[in-house]
């Protein structure tokens, strides 16, 4: 207990003075210090504020013991008989106006918080699990149905129990079927969310086993799902996208017999690679996936996933619109889709010369998600398809900053070539140096063909070539058409940002892309 003394104006006298309080402390359950007014004393002349301390500190004795009763009034040592008349009349009122009785009750208040109270510095425990993550995906799988789908097919409760525990443990964490086993066994409460028991664990053989038996359902469970969240969500799929990636194995593979050396995203030359086409709707539910050859060029695959798509939904009324990327979009693929009944949208394969504005000649600006200004302009030209001309100047400045560089290495391969007919013990022999800049060319294809090479020929040594001449043939050529490509559909009635919208919804998409 300590007194709190505080200089106050005192309306009796007019004057200031000192006014006295009784205080007591006691910790919260967080351990923060917090003071309770027992008692307001008031003005009292007849007291100093040393006094009014030692009256306070003398009763810290008598409320500590305040729960134990006595026939006869306590003494307090130190005190005279003025401050021991103080402390027997402050002690009363106390009592009377319930100021110990607010902080017993205060007191057991904080106790009890801190019984409730759990400090994980000093806590601990054993087989503590992780259940967040899981319970969201069981609860997802719960509203797709596929415990009621897997048991139609004829599936045990244990094959069941492991396949949608797996099926978590890849969706949480996005591990290897042996590293699912181990979360399984230590971490995650997956296991247990479907069987209640903490004693079962799926063995890794089974983990194993059972993504193949998975597989074997593809096709059933990509139609299962399909139609769940058709109905779940009321989809009407008039929109379908098509992308491809592909992904690498460090393992060598060679028992299978999809996995294949090709262009890997990552520049991984070295790994086999498989590629996954997929086809989603705008609401990103993937409607059909497919695994193919890791050599597989993107147009060889649009055909199967075209006739898969018409078997799963067939053509309504209102026709779906296809939209995919240029690296599928060939003549070929886009008479396919109109062929099975579809409308389609994709940029196309090559920049148009001969065409004309619309005759309102009005241009359309939007925002790509960098906040970046596009300009959209209706063009005309032969043929029955549309054509949106697509400017992006962030594009251009990009396209020139890289072509810029491509010129600087070509030109530096060029003057190791003549650095190399110089210089003692270089390759000075005509056919090949003649060889060495086809290799300069074919590894810049692109920026190569703006240039005019010549050979220059040694008179003195016929064998042997004396330089290579090279400049550019029209630098404007180069520069011209940055940030400019075209947008290409079947469909009349689409304006300008509805076609825009439309495309942006493959690059905003969660499919990964090799572009």
């Amino acid at each position: 207990m300590h007194a709190n003394v505080q200089t106050r104006f005192n309306p009796a006298t007019g004057e200031k003075a000192l006014y006295y309080r009784l205080k007591e402390s006691y910790r919260d359950v967080a351990r923060h210090v917090h003071s309770l007014i027992l008692l307001n004393i008031g003005f009292d002349p007849s007291l100093t504020a040393l006094q009014v301390r030692r009256i306070a500190f003398a009763l810290t004795e008598r409320f500590k013991n305040r729960g134990t009763n006595s026939l006869f009034g306590k003494h307090l040592e130190g005190l005279t008989e003025l401050e021991q008349a103080k402390a027997d009349e402050w002690w009363q009122r106390m009592k009377e106006e319930g100021g110990i009785d607010r902080f017993d009750k205060k007191e057991q208040k904080a106790r009890k918080e801190s019984e409730r109270y759990i400090d994980l510095a000093t806590a601990e425990h054993t087989d503590a699990r992780n259940v967040g993550a899981e319970w969201l995906c069981k609860q997802t799988i719960d509203k797709l149905g596929l415990e009621e789908f897997l048991r139609d097919q004829g599936w045990s409760n244990h094959s069941i129990h492991t396949a949608l525990s797996a099926l978590i443990i890849r969706t949480v964490y996005a591990v290897s079927e042996r590293s699912s086993y181990y979360y399984l066994r230590d971490n995650s409460a997956a296991a247990e969310l479907y069987t209640g028991s903490q004693d079962w664990t799926p063995g890794i053989n089974a983990l194993y086993k059972v993504t193949d038996k998975l597989y074997e359902l593809k096709e059933k469970i990509e139609r299962h799902l399909c139609n769940v969240t058709d109905n779940l969500f009321n989809i009407d799929n008039k929109l379908m996208l098509f992308d491809l990636t592909n992904f690498y194995f460090e393992g060598s593979k060679r028992e299978s017999k999809k996995a294949q050396f090709g262009r890997s995203k990552e520049k991984r030359s070295d790994c086999k690679l498989l590629v996954l086409a997929l086809c989603i709707n705008k609401e990103g539910f993937i409607r059909y996936s497919s695994i193919l050859e890791g050599n597989t060029a993107d147009p060889k695959s649009l055909p199967d996933m075209i006739d898969t798509l018409a078997d799963k939904n067939p053509v309504q009324k209102e026709k779906s619109l296809i939209v995919m990327d240029a690296g599928i979009a060939t003549g070929e693929n886009l008479n396919l889709i109109k062929a099975k009944g579809y409308n389609y949208l994709c940029v196309s394969r090559t920049k148009l010369k001969d065409y004309t504005l619309s005759e309102d000649h009005k241009s359309v600006m939007v925002k790509d998600a960098r906040k970046q200004t596009i300009t959209l302009n209706k063009v005309h030209t032969e043929g029955e398809d549309y054509y949106l001309e697509i400017t992006s100047p962030s594009k251009a400045m990009t396209e020139s900053s890289m072509n810029k560089l491509w010129r600087e290495r070509f030109e530096t391969e060029l003057k190791k070539i003549n650095d190399g007919i110089a210089k003692k013990g270089g390759t000075k022999l005509y056919e090949k140096v003649v060889e060495r800049t086809g290799r300069a060319i074919q590894k810049y294809p692109s920026i190569a063909r703006y240039y005019a090479i010549n050979y220059i020929r040694n008179e003195e040594k016929p064998k042997e070539m004396l330089r290579v001449d090279w400049k550019l043939k029209d630098l404007s050529a180069i520069e011209s058409g940055h940030g400019v490509y075209f947008l290409r559909t079947n469909v009349e009635t689409l304006d300008e940002r509805t076609t825009w919208d439309y495309y942006n919804l493959i690059r905003e998409s969660n499919v990964p892309t090799d572009s």
